[in-house]
């Protein structure tokens, strides 16, 4: 015979689990501390024995002194809302149900733990165990919310303990706990209270810090950060609905940098890094490069960066832009006024406004002699690579990276010259064009002759772990569209500066020069990665050597050795003590991590400037957004989110997919074939997927940061690519 029977909701207490669930005994535990919680009763486990009459019987009993509703009924799962498993939404919850009516709704949610929906998941981790537990019933008065939503008392995606996420609707709550409502985001620290979006506009930031206040108190007196369900009535009253443990909360890690200064993903070589760096090419090919990167802008202009060029936080590279500081400007002014003086030209790609005058013999140089210099060590190396002795392996994979580093140095300079000439066309059509000729000057950049895409080798990520990967030749782009598309954009622009010759001459000097640009920027793109298939195998013949003298077990491990260590037991200096499957496995959390696009210290200055880049190429901010970053490819797609991390992923994007991923580089570009638009992590106008957006006349946005955590496959978006924005999609009715 059942043992059901009815308990008061307040009476309750942890100690009670057994016969209430862990959703009815938390509430419970609310009670106590004298957290504002709805009154209402519990029918204990063990109803689902009794029938329909004696439920009711019971409940009818019980609800005496909680008058006539309405009120909301909810299933208290046994194994429910412990600290290592939340079945939240698992359950039929019945809201606004009238005080004749909860006997009904207890049925419902009793009948819903026998459901296909339930029997999906595991109460014990096996499919069809939720579908046989035991379950009470609460049933509580119901608030009807102004606004509702759910608190978070740790950032999700970082794990940080000392942010509180606060997301907010209009009206009920179960729109958001749903999914069909992306609702308000604000992020609270301390006394720090940010709008992250504001679709709704259901809350503002004096209620954001007393929903993160309360929620913080719950967190405060269980111990360990808590995911709450709460609502404020038409009278302002904050009520706390529910209270359970978050799960699957990633480590809570430090982003600070080991030296000071200021780093970031977002420049440079961090475009072309998307994952967690292996030890060997941290410390081989990326301080390679970046040693001839440096030394390059040292001949060129007089530039000293200082040094560490880079740092490695928690696995994840971030480059310096400590160049910019005043002392290591103070350091380069003596070397960059003798190269004003020597050659005015060249350090006139320094600054966008006279970058103009720069590239052109940057292009010069490059062609006639980085380029041919460059294929040609390549070529040779190729020739020699198998018949080498493994001893003379490190000196052939030195002067590649190095050369990479130069010719890097290059792309920089190129690149570096469009993206400038790009910022000052963006700031022309901003001041002078929107509005008239259109809303982006992206369109004027479009469907320029680039160079064919062709079949080969092409890199999906920088990291030597990462193997090349064979490529066809994709099909072309509707290249007549694009064409005609811009040749319009042209036209309307010129019509409406013909009243002023002079503005119309200036506009034409920077479309022609940025458009003059487009196809050198992706010539290089694309040439940089022919070193990588040579170094690889020569990495890869050391890691063969290392395996016949038994210091690792297979070659592959050698990507998870330091240059000091690999070279170390090469020559027989020493054998290096290292568990390559603890290296392997801290790296596959670390790929877990959601990483900020910049660390340590800027100063106020430099910060302001850094932030203002996504609006110099147009950027406008929008409550609605998901993400935003800077504007990269005009138009606007609604589609799917499908976040791909890796080659390993390619086959999962479908026809329509929006396209997520963390960067792109040239082994992605088939991809771009059916995404309906491409948003990521990290990037610029001048990076791989800005520049291969373009050419298939589809929308970008780049350099959100952390796009990839905050965006879920299947969820409808709509991308602007020309205001930098990721916003839900409006679902048809």
């Amino acid at each position: 015979m059942s043992t059901a029977t009815i308990r008061r909701l307040r009476d309750l207490r942890m100690t009670d689990v057994a016969e209430v669930g862990g959703k009815a005994a938390g509430l419970g535990e609310l009670f106590a501390d004298g957290v504002r919680v709805p009154d209402g009763v519990v029918l204990t486990a063990g109803a689902a024995e009794l029938s329909s009459d004696q439920r009711r019987s019971l409940l009818d009993a019980g609800m005496a002194e909680l008058g006539d509703g309405p009120f909301a009924v909810r299933s208290s799962g046994i194994a429910e809302d412990g600290a290592a498993l939340s079945y939240a939404g698992m359950y039929e919850s019945v809201l606004n149900v009238p005080a004749m009516d909860v006997p009904a709704a207890a049925d419902r949610s009793l009948a819903s733990a026998h459901t296909a929906r339930a029997d999906a998941y595991g109460a014990d981790g096996e499919n069809g165990a939720v579908g046989r537990e035991r379950m009470a019933v609460i049933v509580q008065r119901m608030v009807v919310p102004a606004a509702a939503g759910v608190a978070l008392t740790a950032d999700p995606l970082t794990g940080d303990r000392g942010t509180t996420v606060v997301s907010a609707v209009r009206g009920l709550g179960e729109r958001l706990v749903s999914g069909a409502a992306v609702g308000d985001e604000w992020v609270v620290q301390g006394s720090s209270v940010t709008a992250r979006r504001q679709p709704e506009h259901a809350i503002d930031r004096r209620q954001a810090a007393e929903v993160a206040e309360a929620a913080r108190q719950i967190a405060d007196a269980r111990g360990t950060p808590q995911d709450i369900e709460w609502a404020i009535d038409g009278a302002g009253a904050l009520w706390i609905l529910q209270a359970r443990p978050m799960t699957a909360l990633p480590e809570s890690v430090s982003w600070t940098p080991p030296a000071p200064g200021a780093y970031t993903r977002q420049l440079r070589l961090g475009e072309w890094i998307g994952a967690p760096v292996t030890p060997l090419f941290e410390s081989w090919l990326l301080s390679a490069m970046e040693d001839g990167m440096h030394a390059m802008f040292k001949d060129q202009i007089g530039q000293r960066a200082p040094r560490p060029y880079h740092v490695v936080v928690n696995g994840w590279y971030f480059y310096s832009i400590n160049f910019l500081s005043g002392p290591a400007m103070i350091r380069s002014l003596p070397g960059m006024l003798w190269h004003l003086i020597r050659s005015p030209r060249r350090v006139a790609g320094v600054l966008p406004r006279t970058v103009r005058h720069s590239f052109p013999i940057s292009e010069r140089v490059w062609r006639a002699d980085i380029q041919p210099r460059y294929r040609g060590a390549v070529a040779s190396a190729e020739e020699r690579l198998e018949a080498l002795p493994v001893s003379e392996l490190p000196a052939l994979i030195d002067e590649l990276a190095s050369l990479a580093g130069e010719y890097f140095g290059w792309i920089a300079a190129l690149g570096g010259a469009a993206y400038k000439m790009e910022m000052n066309l963006a700031q022309f059509f901003r001041r002078h064009l929107s509005g008239v000729a259109g809303d982006s000057h992206l369109p004027l950049l479009a469907g320029v002759d680039t160079p064919a895409l062709s079949a080969g080798t092409a890199v999906a990520s920088l990291d030597w772990s990462i193997a090349p990967m064979r490529s066809s030749t994709p099909p072309q782009a509707d290249h007549d569209r694009l064409v005609a598309e811009r040749t319009s954009a042209e036209r309307a622009a010129s019509e409406a500066l013909a009243s002023s010759p002079k503005r119309l001459a200036q506009f034409r000097r920077l479309l022609a020069d940025s458009q003059h640009l487009i196809p050198i920027r992706e010539e290089q793109v694309a040439e940089l990665t022919i070193s990588w298939p040579v170094m690889r195998r020569a990495v890869l013949r050391i890691g063969e050597a290392l395996v016949e003298g038994g210091v690792i077990a297979q070659p592959e491990d050698v990507f998870f050795l330091t240059r000091d260590e690999a070279l170390a037991a090469l020559t027989g200096d020493g054998v290096p003590t290292v568990d390559v499957a603890e290296r392997r496995a801290q790296r596959d959390a670390q790929a877990r991590l959601s990483p900020p696009l910049l660390i340590g210290r800027l100063n106020p200055m430099l910060r302001k400037m850094w932030e203002s880049y996504p609006r110099a190429f147009g950027a406008e901010p929008s409550d609605r957004a998901i993400v935003t970053g800077t504007p990269a490819s005009a138009g606007r797609a609604t589609g799917p989110v499908r976040v791909i991390r890796g080659p390993d992923e390619f086959d999962q994007l479908q026809p329509g997919d929006v396209l997520v991923a963390p960067m792109t580089a040239p082994a992605w570009t088939t991809l771009f074939i059916d995404a309906a638009a491409v948003v990521t992590d990290v990037g610029s106008p001048a990076a791989h997927a800005s520049i291969i957006a373009r050419e298939y006349g589809i929308p970008a946005v780049v350099g959100c940061g952390d796009a990839t955590a905050r965006l879920r496959n299947g969820t409808l978006v709509t991308v602007d690519g020309g205001t930098g924005n990721v916003e839900p999609a409006d679902r048809p009715s």
